[in-house]
């Protein structure tokens, strides 16, 4: 199923306020999405802002790729989650829209986790907002819309993104049959289909699955195997922030199946079902120990050495 289809589905009043906007030319110089992984969204208002094959974006014509790939001439991007949003970056953004279009079509300037910025640059934005220059469009994302300056809220579109339907992305994944393991984790970690494909046409997802069964099976029945297993696999195969940051979180789902087999709750892998009823723990334990992974993958976001907070990690489980 395509994004734009989802969309539909899944944002109903997203795409009802997209359409009829775009349909009457009347845009919004500047929008803010609310909510998880609201990356993709503002990704597909960029596109659709350049995009001349439908009134949306057509998601399949080369300005659509570009603009996912973050090389169109006129998109200037930024991730707050990557590194706090700075003064300078908007700066960068006034420098280079003061300048004529490469491309002939809209400005767009899309930051993501735009909580994530220092006061000076709210201030910044702020003043770009309130001068808004035609054919410029800002599209912001943000998780906690409280820690945006309510000044610059009032200056977007902004918008509440819906809660994602498990059911709905499972029965998408269902069709693909691939293993119920693989169905439930994706649909734990990701909102969309679009978001699980990689994964599902890649063996990484199977390979951090094995290497979340044998970290709960060393740490709980070969202990005194569990750091050099830990750094002579995981670490040395898998090793890129991104990768250890979906094995922790992957992991969480496999502590948290300890708290589900002891209360007859649904696990998300049933494949370690007999593993997890070798498994004699505490729920105070467990939760500890899911708290204690949380706040690693947590860590890692601040761009804290991926060795040491594994090996931090692993002392104090």
């Amino acid at each position: 199923m395509s994004f734009h289809d989802d969309l539909k589905q899944q944002q109903p009043i997203l795409y009802q306020i997209l359409i009829k906007s775009f349909t009457s030319s009347k845009i919004s110089h500047a929008f803010l999405l609310v909510g998880k992984n609201s990356g993709l969204a503002a990704h597909y208002i960029a596109k659709s802002l350049i995009c001349s094959q439908e009134i949306l974006a057509c998601n399949q014509c080369n300005d659509c790729r570009r603009i996912d790939e973050h090389n169109y001439g006129d998109l200037i991007y930024f991730n707050g989650k990557d590194e706090s949003i700075k003064k300078g970056s908007v700066e960068y953004i006034q420098e280079q829209f003061a300048k004529s279009s490469m491309e002939g079509k809209a400005k767009i300037y899309l930051l993501e986790n735009i909580e994530n910025s220092t006061p000076e640059a709210m201030n910044s934005l702020l003043k770009i907002l309130e001068e808004p220059i035609a054919g410029v469009y800002a599209i912001f994302t943000c998780q906690n819309l409280s820690r945006v300056l309510p000044t610059i809220q009032s200056r977007c579109q902004v918008i509440q993104l819906l809660p994602s339907s498990k059911k709905l992305l499972k029965s998408q994944l269902i069709n693909d049959d691939i293993p119920e393991d693989d169905i439930n984790v994706l649909s734990e970690l990701f909102d969309t289909y679009d978001e699980c494909q990689p994964y599902i046409e890649s063996e990484l997802l199977e390979a951090l699955k094995l290497e979340v069964f044998h970290f709960i099976e060393d740490l709980y029945c070969h202990r005194d195997n569990l750091v050099i297993n830990v750094q002579t696999h995981l670490m040395k195969n898998h090793k890129d922030k991104e990768k250890v940051q979906l094995f922790l979180n992957m992991l969480v789902l496999g502590l948290r199946d300890l708290f589900h087999v002891k209360h007859s709750m649904s696990l998300t892998y049933p494949s370690f079902r007999s593993l997890y009823e070798r498994v004699d723990d505490t729920d105070d334990e467990i939760v500890r120990k899911i708290d204690l992974v949380l706040n690693t993958e947590y860590l890692l976001n601040t761009n804290a050495n991926v060795m040491l907070l594994i090996d931090s990690m692993m002392c104090k489980i």
